[in-house]
């Protein structure tokens, strides 16, 4: 809705668009569809200064009718990063943050560092939770015998990690997980960039910052992600989420976090278990603390070829790491198969992992299946029934009051 102007309501729509939004940009900031929103400067021929959007269906970038001169561009920069409480200058060409709505934003201003002249990229935030059950069920991510068993290994604070290429969906997923967890745990979620979004009250959020001076002493007053890792440790939490792990810093701070023994779930970048491995290694994370790790999930991102240009996106393959003589080694316990479209996921009542957890709970194989077959059969139940999250949340509560987890 916007304001009128003695009863002239396209001089309202101009003031409320130019003044308190952004601009031409504004209409695309109210479609849930779109993902990112790109402008790479101004140039001749065809398409040359037109703003392009990641379309979320389509799964590609298209290209949209909004042109933006020099100008205009430079203009919108100044608007978008004032908005965000910080300034952007020629001295000072390259500026990051987050808008008052959350979107997270990249600018470079003039020619100084880009050419032909500014650029814009805004990464737009899923605004609803997916939960569990909508990834199963309405968006076909992972079978729902995948997601009994991420769900019970979470559960008894388990530590899965996501693996996957930008844009296949890595954020939605360790969302969804968090969806699952007994709702008056203590969460901690720690992000560069805040995108998680816990439906559960017991929740500390913490983000990393970044030095916003020239001055000799911007180290200190950074506070990079691996100090946040580190200070969840203090904090007593049950589950820790941690957006994205890149440094090697980043990488043993979260080991060393879920090795005091609460739950975790964290993603990164790897090809297969081998290279991701080695990554860890690599930062210092020896096979014995490597093994803390229960389960792995390969997400990608597959053609739709029911829908000419569309993109599926899938789990891949899900193993379990488990220590043979000091070494860590993968079992593959589930696999996706294209062709298909469904997943072989008939090893996972074989998972040395789970039968572990269910060991320590008491239980036998027979009533291991029971525990997965109940939450599979959970979140069915919570699809069909098309709650609202409030009533998600109470199903929830009551599921985990009949079996004495409060």
């Amino acid at each position: 809705s916007h304001p009128d102007v003695k009863g002239d309501p396209k001089i309202g729509y101009y003031i409320y668009r130019d003044v308190l939004r952004y601009g031409p940009l504004s209409p695309l900031f109210d479609d849930n569809e779109l993902e990112d929103i790109s402008y790479s400067g101004s140039r001749s021929g065809a398409y040359g200064d037109v703003v392009w959007v990641f379309h979320r269906e389509f799964g590609t970038w298209l290209p949209t009718n909004i042109h933006l001169t020099p100008e205009e561009a430079d203009y919108l920069i100044q608007r978008i990063v004032l908005k965000s409480g910080k300034s952007v200058t020629l001295a000072r060409p390259i500026v990051d943050g987050i808008t008052p709505e959350g979107y997270r934003f990249a600018v470079t201003y003039g020619s100084e560092v880009s050419l032909p002249g500014s650029t814009i990229t805004i990464r737009k935030p899923l605004e609803e939770v997916w939960t569990l059950s909508d990834l199963v069920y309405k968006r076909r991510t992972l079978s729902p015998l995948t997601a009994a068993a991420l769900w019970y290994t979470l559960e008894n604070r388990g530590v899965v990690l996501i693996v996957g290429r930008t844009g296949t969906g890595k954020t939605t997923f360790i969302n969804a997980l968090m969806t699952i967890l007994p709702p008056t745990w203590k969460i901690v979620t720690v992000e560069e960039v805040p995108e998680l979004r816990v439906i559960f009250p017991n929740w500390t959020r913490l983000v990393a910052r970044k030095s916003t001076t020239f001055m000799e002493y911007s180290e200190a007053i950074e506070i990079p992600l691996d100090k946040l890792i580190a200070h969840t440790l203090r904090i007593r939490p049950d589950f820790v989420s941690v957006g994205e792990v890149r440094t090697k810093e980043e990488i043993r701070e979260f080991i060393h976090s879920v090795a005091s023994g609460h739950g975790g779930v964290t993603s990164l970048h790897a090809e297969d278990f081998d290279s991701l491995k080695a990554r860890f290694n690599y930062s210092g994370v020896d096979d014995s603390f490597f093994s803390l790790v229960t389960m792995i999930v390969f997400i990608n991102s597959y053609p739709n070829p029911e829908r000419k240009g569309g993109l599926r996106r899938r789990v891949q393959e899900v193993g379990e790491v488990l220590l043979r003589g000091g070494q860590a080694t993968y079992k593959q316990l589930v696999f996706y198969n294209p062709v298909k479209d469904d997943w072989d996921d008939s090893r996972i009542i074989n998972s040395e992992r789970l039968l572990q957890i269910a060991q320590r709970n008491g239980l036998s194989q027979k009533e291991l299946e029971e525990e997965l077959k109940v939450r599979a059969d959970f979140l069915k139940y919570v699809y069909e029934k098309g709650l609202s999250i409030n009533q998600y949340k109470e199903e929830l509560m009551r599921f985990y009051e009949e079996r004495g987890i409060i």
